[in-house]
């Protein structure tokens, strides 16, 4: 296997920390003489245009739950409200994740599900409306949308939820 079982539970917390670090998705247009950058991190998106003074620019920091507003009637719109969607299962990754890591032994006994595959199952469920985010901002946008950590977050919750655990 590709996870041994004694390290089962690391994997789970360090899982959900790390797909917390990356982006989810990464978007790049070019308009004009101008280059728009846009990195959607779970809490918010960064965006930054090359070539502008930043005083000039749009707001570069948007947090995810004034993002669905953001494209008024786009399917960019519906994208963001996915990402919000996703963002909150997302939250209850992390707050599992730190449980986990605060109670493991404790946990582990007194949970009916075994913890390590209900972290597999949280990051599948937050990649699942990350993936329909990314497409409704990938037509919206026009430009390029590359899904960082969505596929990372497919390939833990995927791990996570086949590690033998005997």
């Amino acid at each position: 296997m590709w996870v041994r079982s004694e390290y089962a539970g690391e994997l789970a917390v360090l899982s959900a920390w790390l797909c917390a670090l990356l982006p989810w998705s990464v978007s790049y247009t070019s308009l004009g003489d101008l280059r728009l950058f846009r990195i959607h991190f779970l809490p918010a998106f960064v965006q930054f245009l090359s070539g502008i003074d930043l005083g000039e620019a749009a707001d570069p920091f948007v947090f995810v739950h004034d993002a669905p507003g953001f494209p008024q009637g786009s399917s960019v719109a519906m994208g963001y409200r996915l990402w919000l969607a996703a963002a909150a299962v997302f939250a209850l990754a992390l707050a599992w994740s730190v449980l986990y890591y605060a109670f493991d032994e404790r946990l582990a006994e007194r949970s009916p599900l075994d913890p390590v595959r209900v972290m597999g199952g949280l990051l599948l469920a937050t990649a699942l409306p990350l993936t329909a985010a990314t497409y409704y901002v990938s037509v919206g946008f026009s430009g390029v949308t590359v899904p960082v950590g969505v596929v990372f977050m497919y390939v833990f919750g995927g791990l996570l939820l086949i590690v033998d655990r005997a």
